[in-house]
Parts: C-alpha cells; structure tokens; sequence
C-alpha cells in the first residue's frame, strides 16, 4: 500500500517529478480504486484543457479555407498557387521550429509553454484580419507556424506522463478530434451573417484568434508539467498518478539531460522509420482535406452558405470513427494495427470515389466519398496512439515526438502543391496523391503491426514471457531509474 503521506516540501506545488519518486523505490503498487479515483481527476483537468488547444489549433488552420470560401482570394488579390502556398508556408515555419522544441519541451514546464504559444498564435491569427497582399498573409502564416509547432509533440508528451498505454487511444482520439470539423462550418456560417464594416474572411481570423488567446492564459496558469506538481491532487494522489503510468515502461520524465544515445537508438529503430513514412503519407491528406475540403465541395455548385454546412459531415464522420476505433482499441488488445489499416483503406474506397465518379451526374455518391475520405485522421490517432505506448527513455520520447512534428510539417508542406489552382475544382493531381498516401498509409500499418510482433516473439524467446499482472510498477520505476529505452529495456513489449 502507498505511505500515508509525503514531506511537506513534496506536498508543494512545485516539487519535482525525481523528488516525489524518491518514496517509490519500494516497490508500492495501486489498487483500482486508488487508480480509477486519480484518472476521473486528470481526465477533469487535463483532458479538457488540452481537447481546447487541439480543437483551436484544428480552427485556426481551416479558418484559411473557410475565409477563401468568403472572398479572401479575392481580396487579397491572390493568383496561380499562391493560395496553395499558403497553405504550405504555414509549415516552413512549423518546421524551423521543431529543433528547438527539442530542446525546450524537456526544459520548460509544458503548460507554461503551451499557454505562452496559444497567446503568441492567436495575436498573429488576429493580425490575419490586417492582411491585404500575398506578402502579408504569408508573413503571418510562417509565424504561425512558429507559435503552433509546440502543440503536437507537448501533447504526445501529455499522453505518456498521466495515462496508461490501454488509456492513450481513446484519449488521443479525444484530443486529436474533429470538434473543429465539426463546428468550423456551423461557426462559418454563424460568422458569414455578421453585417459589419470588415469583409467577413476578416471577422473568422479575428475572432478565432481573441478566443485562442483567452484560453491561452487558462492553459498557462491551469495545465501542470506533470502529476508531481498538479495542483488538483493531493500528496498521496500524486503518488498513485506516478505509479499508475510507471506501469508503461516508458519512463516518468525524471530526467531533464538530453542523451544523445537515444536519439541514436531512435535513429536506429525500424519502427521509428516506418512511422515516419506513415507520418508524411498521412499529413499529404490533411494537406489536401483541411486546406481545400470546403473549395472541393464548393465545386458541386453549392453557394457559399451552403459549402461551410456541407464541409461540416465529413468531420463528423470522422468522429464518429474515431470514437468507434478508439473504444474497440480499448476493449479489444493489440488490435490497433489492424484498425489502422481498415481505416486507411475505407478513406482510400472515399479518394477513389473522388477520383472516378462525375461531379454533376454522380453528384451525391461523389459528395459521400468526400465524407467517407474523413477516415484519415483514425489510422492518425491510432498511430500516434502507438508512438506513445512503444517509445521508452526521456530523450528518445521527445525526439521521436518532435520527428513526427517535423516529418507533419513536410507532408503538409508537401500536399497543397498536388492541388493545382488549372485544376480548380476536381483537383485530378491532388485526389490522385492522396489515393497513393492512403495506400502507403495501410501499407506502414501490417509493417508496423509485423515489427512489432516479431519484436515481442523474439523477446519472449530470449528472456521469457511477461506476466503482466506481476511486477509491472516496479519495473517501470527501474525503467526510470536507469531511464531505458524500449529496445534496451528486456522486460518491454511492444503493444499494436
């Protein structure tokens, strides 16, 4: 059983992760009670603070669409690709700054960080609305970019510090989600009645930005770094919270030194490289699906009024996906893989559909593959899902979680220019990339799942089975201790 309390400086708010792990080197276990009472508490704090920063960041990149939709290109008198550039520039930005996010997410607590980013992207996503010229609508999106790079790889670092690997599916679905999807047309069209002095592409920039700030400065003050300082917990809850996802194996982020042996033991992973194969094939797709979505659909012949309300299903039905995946994943192990790869397949049947059947006399059926295409995002959270669950080691987490974000960023710097401005608005070149990323996407998922299993069988092999009712949190505390990686850690298997 847990000790019956912690020194007054550990019931602290600021004690640190190392701190509160030295009453853990006893081999103390939790009981579900103790486990199920501390997850309903973060997944109240947690949960919904950063399902907030994931939905905003999701609206502020299809306001770009939305506000073409209402004139933006017009307006802004933009010609040939430059919209498509737009789009990509976004993520030269995203890009640059992944290197230092290296460094900075092992050194800064992430809620400040994170809140500090939010504030910083919704003053520039306002500054949008100031924008009159190509120059000045690139400008900002390279900053953009910037601000929001910190987003996925502090969130894949949230999975691994406060959940369980059975518990990471279901809650990357609800971070990674489809709310923005879902409400940016609603919201779009909301905006588009507003009947005031400023085009209404100006009032989406605007407005999604003052609310992007506002919760800025809740997530700056409210998300903690860790379960050690979480405000919301008592000394001995804290405890449980740390002994809970020590059971990971992945390590409890006790230690703050890079170590340039695991990003060599990443560099050295077969599955590090086909998930980043997977990474850039799948950020092709939301290139194409978050940047021209709605001007796809536009094509049909629909008004304006009536293209943001008709963009809006497709992002439910990749809801309703998610949430169905995500809670087989959840009753069902080691099933990830093969969702993945289902799922890939559905939204490749959804391009085809794009591709081959006529706009005008096969209006609804090609209208239904736009929204059966919105099975992209579920082999994403399922991947990254994975990623969380099988990468041990401090250094080698926050590398692999910035790798994703770099390789996301090439994808997506990558994917607009498939869609080409002569081609407006069936885009031949741009469904036919994404036809050949689906694929690639099921493809990276048996590769994955075989990687996997071959790892766990020859582990089980050579050092025998695991019984994983037994021993499981001492031997993650150990895995701290030594902060092991997944491959150097023999009591490891992989899930998929």
């Amino acid at each position: 059983m847990l000790n019956a309390s912690m020194n007054e400086e550990q019931k602290a708010h600021g004690a640190s992760t190392a701190e509160v792990l030295e009453d853990l080197r006893d081999g103390q276990e939790v009981s579900k009670a103790q486990s199920r009472r501390v997850l309903l508490k973060i997944d109240l704090v947690i949960m919904p603070l950063i399902v907030l920063a994931m939905t905003l960041a999701f609206l502020d990149k299809n306001a770009l669409a939305y506000a073409a939709v209402f004139g933006m290109e017009t307006d802004a008198n933009l010609v040939g690709q430059q919209y498509s550039w737009l789009g990509s520039i976004f993520y030269f930005g995203y890009l640059a700054m992944e290197f230092p996010n290296l460094y900075l997410i092992t050194k800064l607590p992430i809620g400040r960080y994170l809140g500090s980013c939010l504030v910083a992207w919704g003053t520039l996503l306002c500054l949008m609305g100031a924008c009159h010229n190509f120059a000045g609508l690139a400008t900002v999106r390279f900053l953009l970019g910037i601000a929001e790079a910190a987003m996925l790889p502090c969130l894949l670092l949230v999975n691994t510090r406060w959940y369980r690997r059975e518990e990471q599916p279901l809650r990357t679905a609800f971070w990674y989600n489809t709310f923005a999807g879902v409400f940016g047309g609603i919201l779009s069209y909301a905006i588009g009645h507003i009947h005031g002095s400023l085009p209404t592409w100006k009032y989406i920039f605007i407005i999604y930005g003052a609310v992007t700030i506002i919760i800025g400065f809740l997530i700056f003050f409210v998300l903690p770094n860790a379960p050690a300082t979480a405000w919301f917990l008592s000394a001995e809850e804290k405890k449980v919270a740390l002994l809970r996802v020590a059971e990971n194996q992945t390590g409890l982020e006790s230690h703050k030194n890079i170590r340039l042996n695991q990003i060599w033991d990443a560099l050295q992973d077969p599955l590090y490289y086909i998930l980043m194969v997977f990474v850039v094939a799948q950020a092709v797709t939301n290139a194409g699906i978050t940047n021209f979505n709605p001007l796809i659909i536009s094509g049909y012949g629909f008004s304006t009024e009536k293209t943001t309300l008709l963009a809006t299903p497709q992002a439910a039905v990749a809801m309703v996906a998610q949430a169905s995946f995500t809670l087989l994943a959840w009753f069902v192990p080691n099933i990830r893989c093969l969702l993945w790869v289902i799922a890939s397949c559905v939204g490749l049947a959804g391009a085809v559909m794009v591709h081959l059947l006529d706009p005008t006399t096969q209006r609804n059926a090609s209208l239904a593959g736009v929204y059966i295409m919105g099975f992209y995002n579920v082999p994403w959270v399922l991947a990254l899902s994975l990623q969380t669950s099988n990468t041990g080691g401090t250094t080698k987490k926050s590398f692999v979680s910035v790798s994703i974000a770099i390789f996301y960023a090439v994808g997506n710097i990558i994917g607009p220019q498939f869609f080409l401005e002569s081609q407006s608005p069936r885009y031949e070149l741009g469904i036919g990339a994404m036809l050949c990323c689906f694929s690639i996407m099921a493809a990276m998922g048996i590769l994955y799942f075989a990687m996997c299993f071959v790892a766990n069988t020859r582990r089980d092999r050579e050092y025998g089975k695991i019984d994983a009712s037994e021993g499981m949190v001492s031997a993650g505390l150990e895995a701290d201790r030594e902060d092991l990686t997944d491959r150097k850690n023999t009591r490891f298997r992989y899930t998929y």
